[in-house]
């Protein structure tokens, strides 16, 4: 087990390595691409939020609706 993490960190080093190296020929294209993530996670976020909302408002006109009234035969009460 631990050979195995052993190996997989080496190997995470070694694929990191000439990448880290590597320079950008356009540094404006990495905060382009960080605000655009940046804005897709926040859409994503408000979504999901909106989302949940809804379902806890479904949730709470379900249960405080007044019971049913009953079904079946109703009598006059006896006197």
């Amino acid at each position: 087990m631990r050979l195995a993490h052993v190996t997989l960190a080496a190997a995470l080093a070694l694929a990191a390595g000439p990448a880290g190296a590597q320079v950008l020929s356009n540094p404006n294209a990495t905060n382009q691409a960080l605000t655009s993530e940046s804005t897709a996670r926040g859409n994503q976020i408000g979504t999901t939020s909106q989302n949940n909302a809804a379902r806890m408002e479904m949730q709470r006109s379900q249960t405080s609706q007044p019971p049913a009234p009953p079904t079946g035969a109703v009598g006059a009460p006896r006197r």
